[in-house]
C-alpha cells in the first residue's frame, strides 16, 4: 500500500515538473541543420578575387587555423566576397566551436579593410542564411529616411539584440548622404592639375586648424583662450571659397573644376517587400531558438519602446514567421489531441469500464508529462517531425499500458513485463538506425528517433511501476456472467476454425510459403543486363591488347540472363510476373526524392547577369518584375534581395487559399514568359513544379588536372606554362584554367594586356608609369574627407564625370604621357579578352587550380597522353607543388540508397534481442519472417495510390520493423511460458493456446496504432511527411495481421501433429 502511494506521488511530482518545463521547450517549424562543419561568409563589395583572398580570406584563415578540434579548413574567394569551411572532428561541441569562431571574428574585424562587414557564421554552406528570419518591421515617421534608419539603429536594434535567442538585427532601406564633387579630366589637363591637388585642397579646407592662443583681460584678470579654425558644416559649406591653386596670377577655385551636389550614397544591396522601398528592420533568431516565445517577447519590447518614440514615428509588423509556425503547430496539436480522443474512446469501447479508461488516461498523461522533462534535459526541439514521432508513440504507450493492465487483471502478476520490455527494446533498437544515416537525413530524423526512444523508455517505467500502483488503488475485477460465457463460446468456435485452417496450411506449407514470397517479390528485376570483369570494363577497342575473356560462369550468364533476347523481350514480363509488390514499389519510386519540406509554398526567381554589369542594372530588372507581380491579388508577399549580379532573388509566397491550387504553377509559367521578354538577365525559377533555367554555362572539358601549391602567383605562372604545353598538341582544345572542379561553370572573362617591353622602353616609360596613366584613364572614386551634418559625418567624394563609360577603344587610343613623349596603349601592346577563373580556392591553406581541356581521340590514347604529360610536368614543379590527375571517368553514378541497407541493421538488432529473450536462435527467425509481410502492405500502399515516398515513408519502414514483430514476440513468449508448464502438449496445441491468449491484446495494439494515425490522413497528400508516415504504417500494420495469423504459425510450428 505504501509503495503504491509513493509511486503515484512520485509520478505526480514528475508530471508537474514536466508541465512546468513545457513552455521552455524550443519550438521550430523544421529541424535545424547541424553537423560537424561551420561556415564563415564575408563580403567586400566591388573587390576582385585576388584582393579578397589576400586582404580578407588569408587573415581570417590564419586566425581560425588554431581552433581546437579543427580537422580541415578550406576557402573560396571570389569577386565581392568569399567563404571559409571549417570541418571539426567527431564529438566536438559545435555550439562552443561556433561561439569561439564568432569571438575570433569580432576581435579580428577591426583589423580587416574598411568596407568589409562583420563576417557571418552558420552551419550551412548554401546561399540561404543559417539563422532563420523571424520578423520584418516597416518603419515610418517624420524626417529623412536616413535619420529614421539611424534612430532605429541606435535606439531599437540594440534593445532587440540584447534578447536571448536573437542572432542579429539588420536595418535597411536608406543610404547615408555624401557630397559628390564631379570633375572632368579635360578640365584638369587645361589647368595642369591632378586629382590629388583637388583632394589636398579639400582636406586642408575641411580640417580643424589650431591658430594659437589669445589673451583677454576681464576684471583685472588675464585669461588665455585657444583659437582654432573649425570647418564648415553641411548647411554652411561654401565650395566656391576653396582655393585649389593659382596660375599666372589667377586664383583657381574648386567650383571652377568640379560640380558639387549632395546625394545619397550608391547602394551596394537592395531589399524590398512587395516592391516598396522603405525602412525595414529585420530580426533573425539563432539556430534552435524558441521562435514562438521570441516573437512574443520582441513584440512586447516594441510596445514598451513605443512610449519613447518621437512623434509620428511608427513600426508595423510586415512579416512574422511565428504566425505560420503557430498555425502549423496548432493544426498538428489538434490532430494529436484528436488521435488521443480516438484512442481513449477505443479503450472505452473494448473495455466498457470507466475505471479502466481512467487508468489508461492517467498513465498516458503521466507518460507525456514525464517525457517533457527528458525533452528539456536532452535539448529536443519541437517541430513537425518530432511531433509526428510523439503522436506515433502514443499508440505504443497505450499498448504497453493495456497489455500490463490486462495481464495484472487476469493473472495478478507482472510477468508480462518481459514481453513488453523485449517488444519495446526492439522498437528502440530500430530507432537507433537513424544515428547511422547520412548527415542530411540524420539531422532530419534525429529528433523523430529521440522522441520515440524517450517516450518508450518512460512507458516502460509507467507499465512496471505506475500501472500496478494505480490498479492497487483502483482494482479491476474479472468479468464473470452470461456475457463472459457467451464470449468464451464464440472464442472456442473461432479457435476451432483457426486450428483447422492452420492444419490445412501446415499440410500445404510449401504452397503458402511460395504464395507469400511471390506476393513480396522475387528480385529478378535487379539482375544486371550484362556482367563484365574489371579488365573488360577498362579495355577499349583502341587498346593494343586483345579483349580479355570472361570466366565460364560469366559467359554462361551473358548467354542466358544477359542475352539481348532475354533482356529486351523476356525480362520486362518476368519482372512484372515474379517481381510482386517489391517490383511495383521499385519501378515507381526509382527516381523519387528522399527529401521533403513542409514549409509554405514558395516560388523563387534567382537572377544573374554577365560580368561587367552593375547591381543597379540588376535592380532595374527586378523593379520590372516587381511591377509585374504587383498585379496578382493571389500573392501574399514577395521579398526581393539583391546583393550582386550573381546573388539576387525574389521569394514569392501565396495566400493560404491559393497555396495548394493551380495558381502557383500558373504564376511560374507567367514569370518564365516575363523573364524571357526582359532578356537582359538570366533566371532560375523553381519551387513549384519542374524548374526552369535559361542561364548559360560552358563545358569546361572532360579532362581535369589539379595543380596545388603554397604560392598563388607562382601557381598561376605554372598553370599558364602547362596550358601552353598542352595547346601544342593538335588533339587538345579548349584549355581553361580555373578553380572550379565542375565540368560546367558560368563563363567569366577579363581583358589582358600583352605588352611589348621593347616598345615600352622606347617611350621612356615603365610599368609603374603605365599603371599611373591607366588609373587616369579609368579613375575610381577618391575620398577627400568628410563634412559634419545634423545626421552625422558625410563623406566627400571626387568622381570623374565619365566614370563607368570607358570602353576598349578609349583605353587603346587615349593619349598617355611618358618621360619622352605621348603614347597610346595600342602602340605598346595588345589587349585581348580571355577566360578567367571565377574564384580562388584553398584547402588547408594550399592553393588549388584546375586545368580543364578536351581531347580529340580515343579514350586509351587520351589516358596515355594525360599520364605522359603529368609525368613530364612533375619534373619541372618546385618543392611543395603537385600535379594530380583529377579526371573522373567513372561515369554517372545512381543516387546512393544506403539508408535502405540500414534496415538490415534493424533486423540484426531484433534478432539479437529476441535471441536473448527466447534463449533460442530459431525462434527469432520466425519473428523476423513477419517483417517482409508488412512491407508488402507498405509497397502496395505507396505504389497503388501513387504516394510520395519521403522521410515519412522511410520512418514508416523503421516503425514496421519494430511494431510488426511485437505481436510475434507476445505469442512466442507466451508459448515458451506455457511450454514450461505443459511439456506433454504438442507444439501445435501450445501455439494455438498462446495465440488465443494474446490475439485480443494484439488486435487492440494494432488497431489502436492505426486509429492513432487516422487523423493525419485528413490533410491528404499535401501533408507530406505526416501523410506518407500514416499511410505507409497503416498499410504495413494491416498486412502484418496476415503475417501473424497465417505466416507465423507456418514458419514456427515444425510438425503437423495435433
Amino acid at each position: 500500500m505504501k509503495s503504491s502511494f509513493s509511486v503515484n506521488i512520485g509520478f505526480l511530482v514528475l508530471s508537474i515538473i514536466g508541465l512546468a518545463l513545457l513552455p521552455k521547450l524550443s519550438v521550430q517549424l523544421q529541424p535545424q541543420s547541424g553537423g560537424d562543419q561551420v561556415f564563415v561568409r564575408f563580403s567586400w563589395y566591388g573587390m576582385g578575387a585576388e584582393v579578397v583572398e589576400r586582404e580578407v580570406t588569408s587573415p581570417i584563415e590564419g586566425a581560425l587555423s588554431s581552433l581546437r578540434g579543427l580537422q580541415n579548413i578550406s576557402s573560396s574567394s571570389y569577386k565581392g566576397g568569399g567563404y571559409i569551411s571549417l570541418e571539426f572532428k567527431k564529438g566536438t561541441d559545435m555550439d562552443a566551436a561556433r561561439f569561439e569562431v564568432s569571438s575570433i571574428l569580432r576581435s579580428l574585424h577591426p583589423r580587416l579593410p574598411q568596407g568589409v562587414p562583420l563576417p557571418m557564421v552558420s552551419y550551412t554552406s548554401g546561399a540561404d542564411e543559417d539563422d532563420p528570419l523571424l520578423l520584418i518591421y516597416t518603419i515610418n515617421g517624420e524626417g529623412t529616411a536616413y535619420s529614421l534608419r539611424e534612430f532605429a539603429m541606435n535606439n531599437i536594434a540594440p534593445q532587440i539584440s540584447n534578447l536571448n535567442d536573437v542572432s542579429r538585427v539588420e536595418v535597411s532601406g536608406a543610404q547615408p548622404l555624401e557630397w559628390e564633387l564631379v570633375y572632368d579630366k579635360e578640365t584638369l589637363n587645361i589647368y595642369g592639375l591632378h586629382v590629388a591637388d583637388l583632394q589636398t585642397a579639400i582636406r586642408k579646407a575641411m580640417e580643424r586648424k589650431e591658430l594659437g592662443l589669445s589673451h583677454t583681460t576681464k576684471d583685472g584678470k588675464t585669461e588665455s583662450i585657444h583659437v582654432a579654425f573649425s570647418p564648415a558644416t553641411t548647411d554652411s559649406v561654401r565650395w566656391e571659397d576653396i582655393v585649389v591653386a593659382s596660375s599666372a596670377g589667377r586664383i583657381i577655385k574648386l567650383t571652377d573644376i568640379v560640380h558639387p551636389r549632395l546625394k545619397e550614397v550608391e547602394p551596394i544591396s537592395y531589399f524590398r517587400v512587395n516592391g516598396l522601398t522603405t525602412i525595414y528592420l529585420r530580426v533573425y533568431s539563432v539556430r534552435g531558438g524558441n521562435q514562438m516565445a521570441l516573437s512574443k517577447e520582441i513584440n512586447s519590447l516594441i510596445s514598451e519602446l513605443k512610449l519613447s518614440f518621437p512623434q509620428n514615428f511608427s513600426m508595423l509588423v510586415n512579416y512574422d514567421a511565428s504566425e505560420y509556425i503557430g498555425s502549423e503547430i496548432q493544426k498538428i496539436v489538434s490532430r494529436a489531441l484528436l488521435a488521443i480522443i480516438i484512442l481513449l474512446l477505443f479503450v472505452l469501447l473494448i473495455s466498457r469500464r470507466w475505471r479502466y479508461l481512467l487508468i489508461v488516461s492517467l498513465s498516458l498523461l503521466a507518460n507525456i508529462c514525464v517525457g517533457f522533462v527528458f525533452y528539456y534535459l536532452l535539448g529536443v526541439e519541437i517541430h513537425l517531425i518530432s511531433l509526428a514521432s510523439f503522436t506515433v508513440s502514443l499508440g505504443i504507450i497505450i499498448d504497453n499500458t493495456i497489455i500490463m493492465a490486462d495481464h495484472i487483471r487476469n493473472f495478478g502478476n507482472r510477468r508480462a513485463f518481459m514481453a513488453i520490455l523485449a517488444a519495446t527494446v526492439t522498437t528502440i533498437g530500430a530507432m537507433t538506425v537513424v544515428f547511422f544515416l547520412k548527415e542530411e537525413q540524420r539531422m532530419q530524423l534525429i529528433d523523430f528517433a529521440i522522441v520515440i526512444v524517450i517516450n518508450l523508455c518512460v512507458s516502460l517505467a509507467v507499465a512496471l511501476l505506475l500501472v500496478p500502483a494505480m490498479m492497487d488503488k483502483l482494482p479491476l475485477g474479472k468479468t464473470v456472467g452470461s456475457k463472459f460465457f457467451r464470449h468464451r463460446r464464440i472464442t472456442v468456435r473461432l479457435s476451432r476454425v483457426y486450428s483447422g485452417f492452420i492444419k490445412f496450411g501446415l499440410n500445404h506449407r510449401k504452397l503458402f510459403i511460395f504464395l507469400l514470397v511471390w506476393a513480396f517479390g522475387f528480385p529478378v528485376f535487379l539482375l544486371p543486363d550484362k556482367v563484365e570483369t574489371k579488365e573488360q570494363k577498362e579495355w577499349s577497342i583502341y587498346s593494343a591488347i586483345e579483349k580479355p575473356t570472361s570466366p565460364w560462369y560469366i559467359s554462361l550468364y551473358n548467354k542466358t540472363l544477359g542475352s539481348p533476347s532475354y533482356v529486351s523481350g523476356i525480362k520486362p514480363w518476368a519482372s512484372r510476373i515474379l517481381g510482386g509488390s517489391w517490383y511495383l514499389f521499385y519501378s515507381y519510386f526509382a527516381t523519387q526524392d528522399f527529401n521533403w519540406d513542409n514549409s509554405r509554398t514558395v516560388l523563387y526567381a534567382r537572377g544573374s547577369m554577365p560580368d561587367g554589369s552593375t547591381i543597379h542594372q540588376m535592380n532595374d530588372v527586378f523593379l520590372e518584375l516587381e511591377n509585374f507581380l504587383a498585379g496578382f491579388e493571389e500573392i501574399d508577399m514577395f521579398i526581393s534581395t539583391i546583393y550582386g549580379i550573381d546573388n539576387s532573388q525574389i521569394e514569392i509566397t501565396f495566400r493560404p487559399e491559393h497555396e495548394t491550387g493551380i495558381f502557383p504553377h500558373r504564376l511560374k509559367n507567367e514569370l518564365i514568359r516575363k523573364v524571357n521578354q526582359i532578356g537582359s538577365a538570366d533566371f532560375q525559377i523553381h519551387g513549384v513544379g519542374q524548374g526552369f533555367s535559361n542561364m548559360m554555362y560552358e563545358n569546361q572539358g572532360s579532362n581535369r588536372l589539379l595543380l596545388t601549391g603554397y604560392n598563388y602567383d607562382l601557381l598561376l605562372k605554372l598553370a599558364d606554362r602547362f596550358r601552353d604545353s598542352l595547346e601544342v598538341n593538335p588533339r587538345v582544345s579548349n584549355v581553361i584554367i580555373g578553380a572550379s572542379s565542375s565540368w560546367w561553370a558560368k563563363p567569366r572573362y577579363e581583358f589582358v594586356m600583352r605588352l611589348n617591353r621593347d616598345r615600352l622602353e622606347e617611350t621612356g616609360s615603365s610599368l609603374r608609369g603605365l599603371y599611373s596613366n591607366l588609373q587616369f584613364v579609368t579613375p575610381g572614386d577618391v575620398n577627400a574627407g568628410y563634412v559634419s551634418g545634423k545626421d552625422g559625418a558625410m563623406d566627400v567624394v571626387l568622381r570623374d564625370v565619365n566614370k563607368g563609360r570607358t570602353n576598349v577603344w578609349t583605353m587603346e587610343n587615349s593619349l598617355l604621357m611618358s618621360n619622352y613623349a605621348g603614347m597610346r596603349l595600342k602602340d605598346i601592346g595588345k589587349m585581348e579578352r580571355e577566360r578567367t577563373g571565377d574564384q580562388i580556392r584553398k584547402n588547408n591553406q594550399v592553393y588549388e587550380l584546375n586545368i580543364h581541356y578536351e581531347f580529340i581521340g580515343p579514350w586509351e590514347l587520351n589516358r596515355r597522353v594525360r599520364e605522359r604529360f603529368i609525368e613530364q610536368a612533375r619534373n619541372y614543379l618546385p618543392l611543395g607543388f603537385y600535379l594530380h590527375d583529377a579526371s573522373n571517368w567513372g561515369g554517372w553514378r545512381q543516387d546512393e540508397k544506403s539508408q535502405y541497407w540500414l534496415l538490415f541493421m534493424v533486423v540484426a538488432i531484433v534478432f539479437l534481442l529476441c535471441s536473448i529473450l527466447f534463449e533460442s536462435l530459431r525462434q527469432p527467425l520466425a519473428v523476423l519472417m513477419v517483417i517482409p509481410v508488412s512491407f508488402i502492405g507498405l509497397f502496395l500502399t505507396f505504389s497503388l495510390f501513387k504516394l510520395n515516398f519521403d522521410q515519412g515513408g522511410y520512418a514508416a519502414m523503421l516503425l514496421l520493423c519494430a511494431l510488426t514483430i511485437n505481436a510475434s514476440i507476445y505469442i512466442i513468449n507466451e508459448y515458451n511460458n506455457m511450454r514450461k508448464a505443459n511439456r506433454r502438449l504438442s507444439s501445435f496445441r501450445l501455439y494455438i493456446k498462446a495465440f488465443n491468449h494474446k490475439i485480443i491484446p494484439i488486435l487492440l495494439t494494432i488497431f489502436s496504432t492505426i486509429l492513432g494515425l487516422m487523423p493525419f490522413l485528413i490533410g491528404g497528400k499535401g501533408e507530406g511527411f505526416w501523410f506518407s508516415l500514416a499511410a505507409g504504417a497503416t498499410g504495413g500494420l494491416i498486412f502484418s495481421l496476415l503475417g501473424v495469423i497465417i505466416w507465423l504459425p507456418l514458419v514456427f510450428i515444425r510438425n503437423k501433429k495435433s
